[in-house]
């Protein structure tokens, strides 16, 4: 797709309290992006999209079901740059969307998503799309409310578009320690310590067994076992040594941190994938991130540590 450079991107937020609030935010964000001919979309909560719908009354409003967009961190990229694609097509010349994540309930998920908010925007830089990220401060927890304030170069206040204090270079935050859940199941015990494993298909039956006696779901153990697998083959093809595997778990959720001594690479990694040919290698991390339900990639000390979540 050829993306028009003159349009440049943007990504704000708002956090808002109540509707009257919403509403006065985000109706002159969507009219005047329908006086000025640009693509209106909707990827928010089901009651946030019919208020808006009905406030903009005549005026041409598309949607996306919340739920088809979010169906994890990768998917949803993948669904953005295939909207602006789409309403390129038409002959939008931008893209505005009004979008609400739902970050759930788990602190884990949480900050997965709020690493995701950071991601989109370094993963839409290039595209002609205006991005405005709702929080809803009844349901939002403060830390993640704060997060959005860091992810997000301007925030929608009552003076109008003003920048973000808190703002900071989105592939800076990705690394950021604050930027990740200290998970308490790295104090207890481990189920699994394995250094140098040279041999990953007895690595993935041992993660495999481990949590299968925990009692986690086959088919979710399947897809993380693999998760586990494509980044040891990363710390052990591309890291240096010492190489390490540590798994925790406790029935409701599971743990792997994968470490080596080697230099790290972007936090950025694997949110969208590579150029290469399929099969040419490079997309280790792009399908981890798919078959795990949070990833993290941290570089503070001496090396390179990837976590992999995995909830019950």
């Amino acid at each position: 797709m050829n993306l028009p450079h003159q349009i440049p991107s943007r990504h704000d937020a708002l956090q808002y309290q109540h509707d009257g609030q919403l509403l006065d935010a985000v109706l002159p964000f969507l009219r005047d992006g329908t006086t000025a001919g640009d693509s209106v979309v909707l990827i928010c909560r089901p009651d946030n999209a019919a208020l808006l719908r009905a406030a903009m009354g005549d005026r041409q409003v598309a949607e996306l079901p919340r739920d088809d967009v979010y169906g994890g961190t990768v998917a949803a990229l993948t669904a953005y740059r295939e909207l602006v694609a789409r309403e390129q097509q038409r002959g939008s010349g931008r893209v505005r969307v009004v979008t609400e994540i739902d970050f759930g309930s788990r602190p884990s998920g949480q900050w997965e998503w709020a690493r995701f908010d950071a991601a989109l925007g370094h993963a839409l830089a290039a595209y002609p799309i205006w991005n405005l990220c709702l929080y809803d401060r009844r349901r939002v927890p403060p830390e993640i409310l704060r997060a959005g304030e860091s992810s997000h170069s301007h925030l929608l206040a009552k003076g109008g578009r003003v920048p973000s204090a808190g703002y900071t270079d989105p592939v800076t935050l990705l690394g950021d320690a604050r930027m990740r859940w200290p998970d308490p199941l790295e104090d207890r015990p481990t189920r699994l310590d394995v250094a140098d494993p040279r041999d990953l298909a007895a690595l993935r039956a041992a993660v495999e067994q481990a949590l299968l006696a925990d009692g986690m779901s086959a088919y979710a153990v399947q897809g993380f076992v693999l998760a586990v697998s494509e980044v040891a083959a990363n710390a052990l093809l591309h890291g240096a040594p010492p190489v390490r595997v540590r798994l925790w778990s406790d029935g409701e959720r599971a743990l792997c941190a994968v470490s080596d001594g080697g230099r790290c690479f972007s936090p950025y990694s694997g949110y969208v994938p590579t150029d290469r040919p399929v099969g040419a290698g490079g997309m280790g991390l792009w399908l981890a991130r798919q078959m795990s339900d949070d990833l993290t990639v941290d570089a503070a000390g001496h090396g390179c540590t990837v976590r992999l979540g995995l909830n019950a």
